[in-house]
């Protein structure tokens, strides 16, 4: 009995450590720990067998599956998490909302769970199709006064050759979207949108409502699992071992019995408490990058130019980046020796964490800007 407990914890421990590994391998942090070489093991040995055992025909047919879905603007993630989001409506629906009545639990466990579900719909809606901040001919002169160019990281006359006008501090052209997008973070194929200074508040906002939403249907979810357990008299209960004899009911022996009987019940309640940890840690970054006031793109380039030393050298991927990089920015960093040294000497745009926070949450309005 204990060996069906034991798989549970191995399925959700092995999942959480999967997914930290390949979203988190690559980042300056890991890259050269024990993190980013199994993560670079594995990717090597999952593209040799790739290469080696697949048919051309199959490999070149999912690899441009992936750039479709991956490299170019599309609904696809968008379809993907709205079916998401119905399913896990559906099952707390069909699964759970019946025993929170039959147990007599607060109506008021329901009424949140769906409250969260609605505003995660309204705010994945609203990044979906906001403006994250569209630089166009007509108002680049605007957002060129928003920031000032430190003139290293951002340098005044910088063009962008596919727009055609000079770009202003801390915006980027997207390749996915076409365009230019003032204070540009990165753009999330999930909402399909680039996300920029005008909607990365609805951005944080949606990260937010997803965490806090896993962890509380978790909870929701665990109450009803342990009010059913009590309610049933499950833990006073006896099994018959192998040997013929009765044996007094363990907690494992009641989860595996809760499985069995509410398979989905306890499918929802596993994927909400990994699902909280995944875009809990997510959710936690973006928030550090928000009262520090600095964008994913930014942290990028300024952990991605590494100095060299005697025994590390650059990936050529960081080679192929830093040829596109401001000489200037790319020197002064390299002259640093740790990444603390380095955020400490492009100190960015932080104003403060109070004074960075009203300026995510109450972005530059351009329209405003035009008016007056």
């Amino acid at each position: 009995m204990a060996d069906f407990f034991i798989l549970v914890i191995l399925y959700m421990v092995t999942f959480s450590a999967t997914a930290y590994i390949f979203l988190m391998g690559d980042t300056d942090y890991h890259r050269n720990g024990v993190v980013g070489k199994i993560r670079a093991a594995i990717v090597q040995v999952g593209m040799w067998i790739f290469n080696h055992i697949f048919p051309r025909s199959l490999q070149d047919s999912f690899t441009n599956t992936i750039d479709r879905v991956l490299y170019t603007r599309n609904c696809y993630l968008q379809i993907i998490y709205l079916l998401l989001l119905l399913f896990i409506t559906v099952t707390y629906t069909v699964s759970i909302q019946p025993h929170v009545e039959e147990n007599d639990l607060p109506p008021g466990y329901s009424i949140g769970v769906y409250a969260t579900l609605t505003i995660n719909w309204i705010l994945f809606l609203a990044t979906s199709f906001s403006d994250p901040g569209e630089i166009t001919e007509g108002n680049q002169q605007a957002y060129n006064e928003v920031y000032a160019f430190d003139g290293l990281m951002y340098v005044d006359g910088n063009m962008c050759r596919t727009c055609g006008f000079v770009k202003p501090a801390r915006s980027k052209h997207c390749a996915f979207c076409d365009r230019c997008v003032h204070r540009f973070d990165h753009h999330c194929s999930w909402v399909n949108n680039c996300i920029g200074g005008s909607n990365v508040h609805l951005f944080l906002m949606l990260l937010i409502t997803i965490a806090l939403g896993s962890v509380y249907g978790t909870f929701v979810t665990a109450m009803v699992f342990v009010t059913m357990v009590r309610s049933r008299g499950i833990m006073e209960a006896s099994y018959v071992g192998a040997d013929g004899r009765l044996y007094p009911v363990t907690r494992l022996i009641a989860f595996q019995h809760m499985f069995m009987e509410y398979p989905g019940m306890v499918f929802l309640m596993t994927c909400l408490s990994l699902l909280s940890i995944l875009v809990g840690g997510f959710a936690a970054y973006h928030m550090y990058l928000a009262i520090t006031n600095q964008t994913t793109n930014e942290r990028y380039k300024t952990a991605i130019t590494n100095p060299q030393s005697d025994h590390q050298r650059q990936s050529d991927s960081t080679l192929k980046w830093s040829k596109r990089t401001s000489s200037d920015f790319q020197r002064r960093l390299k002259s640093c020796r740790t990444r603390e040294e380095k955020e400490t000497h492009w100190r960015g745009y932080s104003k403060g964490m109070f004074r960075n926070l009203i300026e995510i949450f109450f972005p530059f309005d351009v329209n405003n800007s035009k008016k007056r």
